[in-house]
């Protein structure tokens, strides 16, 4: 259950997946959006992340108990991504390269720059990890046909090719191509019919897209993400299919440039680990599988991510930004005992394999809701593996045989987990899918927990 290195595969399937789901079947508590013609969100208002809330191991004040009225109930902090120590961008420069004949590259060099002129979009996703503004964005059109099949390293090396040398990397009209910088992002949108092979994981099978860096001959890094041309997802455009992939890495480009060589927000805090196991760890990668995430921002015409917020987390608001709609609610495992999972300890629940334990539920909003909301507790294999893998745990609340319960702010369950199969990392996953109303654009929210022997 330990994640693997990424490398960075952000845009896994395991993750973009769930999007087929949630763009026809429900929303976040940040989704304060219409859906338009595609059957997608299509506008958000933003709101104001006021922080400053106690991010200790109870967040609120004493007025907070158990059934009380004070918003939000005390619970669990929310996770922080935290910085390993690396760079981030503090005046990114956008370079789009397509290649010759894509149809598609007049929307694509589009997105850039209306991302770039966003007062919404870029900054509500970035300047709280201290990136600035868009400094620039340069278009460039490849007067080439890649090979069919490219692995990373070839993609490295086809970059640097065209980064040295006095006519390798010659622009048309003899301009020399931009060089890598701390703040330069090379985006490369392969057309259709490439596949790229990263990780162990192919594109479109194993991931949409995914950033990574390498050393460059004439020193420092080049910082580079590469976007698959996969099947536009169900009820969606193709440029708006690409859009929803290529904001996840710049943002995450910008928040964690160099994730092989000296990695920034690249993963959630210590006790938090269990966050990063459904796809990464990075501020795109923990959002991307919850809710309705994609969205259209009311000034950027494509379909976007938004991304973790450290500030709204520790404030007990809808961490994924810029949020939409409040209150935003959740369910909070109080998990109390240190667990060891892939040679890493974390914050987990000790239970060992064929044994029973309980675990307790903090239930909180940061407002009133329109009345109590159903928890649902879900195995964690069996979820990633979308039904392919058997259930590592038995899941129920206290009370009943069922996986699903109700309450609202201020309320306290009691989950009971029996382990049926230990996992090998030494750690089983599960879910907390929190859901308030029976419709079928009902908004959820999620809580990651884990079980440790």
């Amino acid at each position: 259950m330990a994640p693997a290195r990424q490398d960075e595969v952000d845009m896994r399937i395991s993750s973009l997946a769930l999007f087929l789901c949630f763009v026809a079947c429900g929303s976040s508590s940040g989704g304060a959006s219409t859906a338009g013609d595609s059957g997608v969100a299509d506008t958000a208002t933003p709101d104001v992340v006021q922080p400053g809330a106690d991010s200790g191991p109870e967040s609120g004040s004493d007025a907070m108990a158990e059934g009380g009225t004070g918003y939000p109930a005390a619970h669990p902090p929310m996770p922080q991504v935290t910085n390993l120590g690396g760079p981030v961008m503090k005046a990114p420069k956008f370079v789009i390269i397509t290649f010759a004949g894509d149809s598609l590259a007049a929307q694509i060099d589009d997105l850039a720059s209306k991302v770039a002129s966003s007062k919404t979009y870029w900054s509500g996703t970035t300047s709280e990890y201290g990136v600035g503004p868009v400094a620039s964005v340069l278009d460039i059109s490849v007067a080439e046909t890649p090979a069919a099949n490219l692995a990373d390293s070839d993609v490295q090396a086809w970059l640097a090719a065209k980064l040295t040398g006095p006519e390798a990397g010659t622009l048309e009209g003899g301009a020399p191509w931009p060089q890598p910088d701390a703040n330069t992002i090379y985006m490369i949108y392969y057309p259709s019919g490439v596949t790229i092979t990263q990780g162990g994981g192919t594109s479109c099978n194993s991931f949409y897209g995914y950033h990574n860096d390498f050393a460059f001959s004439a020193g420092g890094y080049v910082t580079y993400s590469v976007i698959a041309r996969c099947a536009a997802f169900p009820g969606t455009s193709a440029i708006d299919s690409i859009a929803a992939i290529a904001s996840h890495e710049f943002v995450e480009a910008a928040t964690d440039p160099q994730p092989q060589d000296h990695p920034a927000y690249y993963q959630p805090d210590a006790d938090h680990a269990a966050w990063a196991f459904l796809g990464g760890g990075e501020v795109g990668d923990m959002c991307a599988s919850f809710g309705n995430v994609f969205y259209k921002p009311a000034d950027l015409p494509y379909l976007v991510q938004r991304t973790w917020s450290n500030k709204a987390a520790a404030a007990s608001l809808d961490p994924c930004e810029p949020a939409g709609a409040m209150p935003y609610f959740n369910a909070a495992a109080v998990l109390n005992d240190t667990v060891t999972v892939g040679g890493a300890a974390t914050k987990g629940a000790k239970i060992a394999a064929g044994a029973t334990g309980s675990v307790t539920l903090d239930l909180f909003s940061s407002g009133p809701t329109s009345g109590p909301w159903s928890v649902q507790a879900v195995d964690g294999l069996s979820y990633l593996s979308m039904g392919g893998s058997p259930a590592e745990l038995s899941l129920s609340f206290a009370g009943g045989s069922s996986d699903t319960a109700t309450g609202k702010n201020g309320d306290k369950l009691t989950l009971n987990i029996k382990v049926l199969t230990a996992d090998p990392s030494g750690g089983e996953l599960f879910m907390l899918v929190s859901t308030l109303g029976t419709s079928m654009t009902a908004p959820q929210t999620y809580w990651i927990g884990l079980v440790g022997q």
